[in-house]
């Protein structure tokens, strides 16, 4: 029997893999790349205090072409990992209803 936290994660799971996968890899993939690669700019001006003009120039253009592609490959593997957690679950489910 599937507790209330597996029913809540399948849920969750059916949810997201509902969506199209070039969708679910744009949500969670490249726009958590953006996001990484504006905060590692700030960082790097606010923290390391490197000129604004210097990451203007070089960091931030190789952050923005590198990390969304990072973030990509990340959201594929999430994407994986959803689907072999999602059929672990539905096979509990399924002998749950036959005992």
């Amino acid at each position: 029997m599937l507790t209330a936290k597996e029913k809540k994660a399948l849920i969750r799971i059916e949810k997201n893999l509902a969506m199209p996968r070039w969708k679910y890899l744009l949500i969670y993939g490249v726009s958590f790349g953006l996001l990484l690669a504006i905060i590692s700019s700030v960082i790097d001006i606010e923290l390391r205090e490197i000129p604004v003009a210097t990451v203007l120039r070089t960091s931030l253009w190789i952050n923005l072409a590198a990390i969304p592609v990072t973030g990509f490959l990340f959201a594929k593997i999430i994407h994986w990992l959803s689907v072999k957690q999602y059929l672990k679950l539905k096979r509990k489910e399924a002998m749950d209803n036959r005992q």
